[in-house]
């Protein structure tokens, strides 16, 4: 076993993907002491990535240990056949509405004269803004710096190496259920593997589709998956907040299914196949109509006017639109209310990507372009070649999260982490750096 390989697990309701790779010039990097600007990414090889159907998972939940352990083992070893190389540990994502954030400030005093500022004395007011009643039941799993104050004033972006009598610092917690974790670490235990470190999904897919100059200059990832949608926010470079939403493809298939009288499974194709969200853009639409064998009668002219006799219908993609999009709009209505007072106190737009499948509908990026009022992009993977399949883009990021961290042994890093392995969980985990 290589120990420069790496493994990131991205964990899906509808798919188990995972990534292998290794940083082409770890050794190089690795021999750098100190790096006053330490990258964002770094030249990776990819060796070989696969997908599984997942099982035994939904909505972030682990719902049945022995099949979800199955899943990961099966996806896994798909990918360590064509990466031509064993894993041992695994660096798999965390998300869903269980996720929550908590604000809380942190002060420590340096000495009685102003003295610099060490990387202790940062740690020492990140832990003194731990202390918050937060319940037993929660674990941290990531740490980020909103703004740090000196001499209880002067607000400051980077403290180290400063002078000051004085720290204080304003910090976002974000953290999930113990059990949750406990959960997650075991059926990866299942498995045959260990889990080297769990980060939140959003923090993963930045790595792939954000570059460093992009994170500076906010980003925002809205991510559209089967069961839920996942917004992670990034001020100034820094990873701010996370909202969930009980909304996914799946909910749009049964807008179908419920409209139509149809069977879930012809709802789903019908979606993929046909599914379109716009409100006027006339040339997405095609005119041509689409047949549905079991389409059962409904009101409208499209459907059959018998009261019990099932009979073949059709249905262009302006009502499938008219179906769809009601359901697209109140759900971006609600992110966009819950972004708003990040984007009322920024003076420049940030970037806004959008990632999942839903993404890749007809007039989706449209749609939100439509409510949001500004500039919206579908999201694209960055710095590599060698993939430029999206929906593999989380557990790039989770591949790129290990290489960095195997670089800040020796180096500063992105990330400052406390390894999280085997089953038990560690109490305070760090992923405090200039970026998360």
């Amino acid at each position: 076993m290589n120990p420069d390989i790496v493994c990131g697990v991205d964990i899906g309701s509808s798919s188990i993907r995972v990534l292998i790779a290794h940083g082409v010039d770890s050794h190089t990097r690795l021999k750098e002491r100190a790096r006053k600007t330490p990258p964002i990414h770094v030249k990776e090889k990819i060796l070989g990535f696969s997908s599984s159907p997942t099982k035994g998972f939904s909505k972030g939940l682990v719902s049945n240990l022995n099949l979800l352990s199955d899943a990961i083992q099966d996806a896994v070893s798909n990918a360590e056949s064509l990466a031509h190389c064993r894993v041992r540990k695994l660096i798999t994502n965390i998300s869903g509405v269980q996720v929550r954030t908590f604000k809380s400030r942190g002060s420590i005093n340096i000495s009685d004269r102003p003295s610099e500022i060490t990387k202790d004395d940062i740690t020492r007011c990140m832990e003194s803004a731990k202390l918050i009643a937060m319940s037993l039941d929660r674990e941290i799993i990531h740490l980020s710096p909103e703004r740090f104050f000196i001499d209880d004033k002067i607000e400051i972006e980077e403290p180290l190496g400063l002078f000051s009598s004085k720290l204080d610092v304003d910090l976002n917690i974000i953290t999930t259920l113990v059990n949750i974790l406990q959960n997650l670490t075991k059926a990866v235990n299942l498995a045959g593997y260990e889990v080297e470190d769990v980060i939140l999904s959003g923090a993963g897919t930045a790595l792939a589709i954000f570059d460093r100059k992009e994170l500076e200059e906010d980003a925002v990832i809205i991510d559209v998956g089967k069961d839920l949608a996942e917004v992670v926010l990034f001020i100034d470079g820094k990873l701010r907040d996370c909202f969930y939403f009980p909304f996914g493809s799946d909910e749009l298939t049964q807008v179908l299914q419920e409209k139509l009288g149809i069977m879930f499974e012809e709802a789903e194709e019908l979606r993929m196949k046909h599914g379109i969200v716009a409100k006027a853009i006339e040339d997405l639409y095609d005119t041509s109509p689409i047949v549905i064998p079991s389409l059962r009668n409904k009101i409208g002219s499209v459907y059959s006017d018998t009261q019990s006799e099932e009979r073949v219908g059709v249905i262009s993609r302006r009502q499938i639109s008219d179906l769809l999009f009601p359901k697209v709009e109140e759900i971006m209505q609600d992110i966009y209310k819950k972004i708003q007072p990040y984007l009322k106190t920024k003076k420049r737009i940030p970037h806004i990507s959008v990632v999942g499948g839903v993404s890749k509908m007809d007039g989706f990026v449209e749609a939100i372009e439509d409510i949001f009022c500004v500039p919206i992009d579908m999201a694209k993977i960055v710095n590599t070649k060698d993939l430029q399949d999206t929906s593999f883009a989380c557990c790039l990021g989770l591949a790129r999260h290990g290489i960095l961290k195997k670089l800040e042994k020796n180096s500063r890093s992105i990330f400052n982490t406390n390894s999280f392995t085997g089953r038990i969980l560690s109490k305070a985990r760090f992923f405090l750096s200039e970026y998360f």
